[in-house]
């Protein structure tokens, strides 16, 4: 019979917990062993809150979330979560002294990160040509005709002429065209 191994003793790790809604809307969250400032600046980049240190309400509820994972290359891991952990999550933030530290991703104009990072994230639906912004969403017909219309982001207005981005394919290069050859997507009511 062999040794049996022994038991770590000592003081537990400190717990980093993620949870949000992510760009769509869906819930996310994971549990990290120990805070490390490459989770929480990758789950800023998520646009996703992360909490440390924690209080031990929240620290129980935690413990429920999926194991999450930091890649070599500063990514993180989060996976989807039931929206009702995610409420009871948030429910215990929100209780009245609860010490429990969260940081917040910070707010990101689109204009902003168009400069800063390079890309671009949708701010909205313009509702005429003129209002149409950087970053913004609209129709572009591919130059090859009879490929359709896709969606792209607004990189760079000069005057009238816009520089754009597919959104869904952003390594395909850029597309320059007069404001009144995109469409516009319907932004709904008022």
């Amino acid at each position: 019979m062999g040794k049996q191994p022994e038991k770590k003793t000592g003081t537990a790790p400190d717990k980093l917990f993620v949870f949000g809604l992510d760009e769509d809307g869906k819930p996310r969250g994971a549990r990290f062993a120990e805070f490390n400032e490459k989770v929480v600046s990758a789950a800023s980049q998520m646009k996703l809150p992360s909490v440390h240190p924690a209080s031990p309400a929240l620290t129980e509820i935690g413990m429920k979330l999926p194991v999450g994972r930091l890649y070599a290359s500063g990514k993180a891991f989060v996976p989807p979560i039931r929206r009702d952990l995610l409420g009871k999550l948030k429910a215990v933030l929100e209780a009245p002294g609860d010490e429990s530290k969260v940081h917040q991703p910070a707010p990101v104009h689109a204009a902003e990160k168009a400069k800063t990072t390079g890309g671009v994230v949708a701010a909205g639906l313009p509702r005429t040509w003129e209002s149409i912004e950087v970053g913004q969403l609209v129709l572009v017909e591919d130059d090859d005709p009879g490929y359709g219309w896709w969606r792209c982001l607004v990189t760079e207005r000069n005057g009238e002429v816009l520089t754009l981005r597919l959104r869904d394919y952003p390594d395909k290069g850029t597309y320059v065209r007069h404001i009144a050859q995109v469409g516009l997507l319907n932004p709904g009511p008022e």
